[in-house]
């Protein structure tokens, strides 16, 4: 009997990434936003503003940075699923 002969590659060894699975990695925007907060925060106590103004200037910071991405990512559901749970809130 003749052996079947069965050629592997590697390309056919790797599988493809599932169309909804992210990739884990941390990426430079990512790590540099982690450490900005916390270096502009003591850059600013440092120069003599008070603690109590310093942590909501950073908050509103963030906020805006968070909707400048949602809007630049074309995050439109999230955005209108997050404005209809304010409204259900509010009334």
């Amino acid at each position: 009997m003749p052996k079947s002969v069965r050629s592997t590659t590697l390309a056919s060894q790797v599988t493809p990434p599932q169309p909804g699975a992210e990739q884990s990695r941390l990426s430079l925007p990512f790590v540099l936003g982690i450490i900005a907060f916390p270096v502009l925060g003591t850059v600013l106590a440092l120069a003599g503003m008070p603690t109590n103004e310093i942590v909501p200037l950073l908050a509103y910071c963030a906020g805006i940075g968070t909707a400048a991405v949602l809007v630049a990512s074309g995050g439109r559901r999230l955005a209108a699923g997050l404005a209809s749970a304010v409204l259900r809130i509010t009334q």
